[in-house]
């Protein structure tokens, strides 16, 4: 089962909806202290993993002086991806991209930390957050949902060591053969923030599909 459309809302989510921030980014390097944001994207949902509309994505500008610094991989990484270019040309300063950011949250989740932050190694996001743009954190709740570190329970769960959407895959062959499996997801990021964001709501569905599955067998 696979669910990532826009159920457009058409109120703010409460406490009661389960509101989730997907949130990703993409940087220079691995340090928040020392490292900086080069694009976010961002998505909202309700506790059933629905979008309640496109979300919002923002490229920072950088300076050539600080992308020339970036280690190996994230040069050839956002060089091919054109992130690089793209942070050159961009006019949103990280100030103003905070300022959207935290207003296109506050826009569906009026209430302070109520919205719990989500996303795959989303503590990693978190901590460049915590320094670049304190005021989004200080919105959500302190909870985070790491798709990443759930997946990898449930690997550990049921001794398999495949990435968790082939073992959904495999799981729901061997009990469940006439069902048809999860729809294939690559799992390879194209490390773009967006993309990135929707991959880690569609590995949820497959999480929730996979303990679904688990729960009369081995929970």
């Amino acid at each position: 089962m696979e669910n990532t459309s826009t159920f457009k809302s058409t109120s703010v989510l409460d406490l009661a909806a389960g509101p989730l921030v997907w949130i990703d980014c993409e940087m220079t390097g691995l340090n928040p202290r020392t490292d900086k944001i080069l694009e976010i994207a961002v998505l909202i949902t309700n506790g059933n993993l629905e979008l309640v509309d496109d979300g919002i994505e923002f490229i920072v500008h950088t300076e050539k002086e600080v992308l020339d610094k970036m280690d190996e991989w994230c040069t050839k990484q956002h060089g091919s991806s054109g992130l690089t270019e793209a942070c050159m040309a961009s006019p949103h300063s990280t100030e103003f991209v905070a300022k959207e950011v935290l207003a296109y949250i506050k826009k569906w989740i009026p209430d302070r930390r109520i919205g719990v932050l989500a996303g795959n190694s989303v503590h990693a996001d978190r901590g460049f957050l915590v320094e670049e743009m304190p005021e989004v954190v200080d919105w959500l709740h302190y909870r985070i949902v790491d798709v990443s570190s759930i997946k990898v329970i449930i690997c550990h769960m049921v001794q398999f060591t495949q990435p968790t959407d082939l073992v959904s895959q495999e799981l729901c062959r061997r009990w469940y053969p006439t069902q048809m499996p999860p729809q294939e997801y690559s799992g390879f990021s194209k490390h773009r923030a967006l993309d990135d964001i929707r991959g880690s709501i569609r590995g949820k569905w497959r999480v929730n599909d996979l303990l679904r599955i688990l729960s009369p067998r081995v929970l």
